[in-house]
């Protein structure tokens, strides 16, 4: 299995499928998460999040850890983000990568994908309209 950075969602999924072990991080706002859906199997830690909406690179990099768990070589766990477009998963993925960790990728469509010509989401790509598992609550 060769490290890629950056990952389209069927690249991202087939990831998670060859491994198992492999930790998939939605990095959204709870508000995302809970009325917009989520990818299947993704565990949330928002980047940022009310009240403040500024990233706590400590806590998220400490919150990530704490998901890992009592795993093995656990900076080399390979860990894939996702967010809405890829902007903010990739902000996270530098501050994992800052703290350490080695195996960090993120799907750079997103959850959404990118704005259309009418500045819409989910039209041109992303993990829902690529008809990857997702779910809402």
């Amino acid at each position: 299995m060769s490290y890629k950075r950056n990952l389209l969602p069927k690249m991202a999924l087939e990831r998670l499928k060859e491994n198992p072990d492999a930790l998939f991080v939605d990095v959204r706002c709870k508000a995302e998460h809970k009325y917009v859906g989520y990818p299947k199997n993704s565990v949330l830690i928002p980047w940022t999040d009310e009240p403040t909406w500024e990233p706590d690179h400590d806590a998220f990099a400490q919150s990530v850890l704490k998901e890992l768990g009592g795993r093995q070589n656990i900076l080399d766990t390979e860990v894939i983000l996702i967010c809405r477009s890829g902007f903010r998963s990739n902000e996270a993925l530098k501050c994992l990568e800052s703290k350490g960790f080695n195996t960090v990728s993120h799907v750079a469509s997103g959850f959404e994908g990118d704005l259309d010509e009418n500045d819409h989401r989910g039209n041109l790509n992303g993990w829902r309209l690529d008809g990857m598992p997702w779910s809402q609550s």
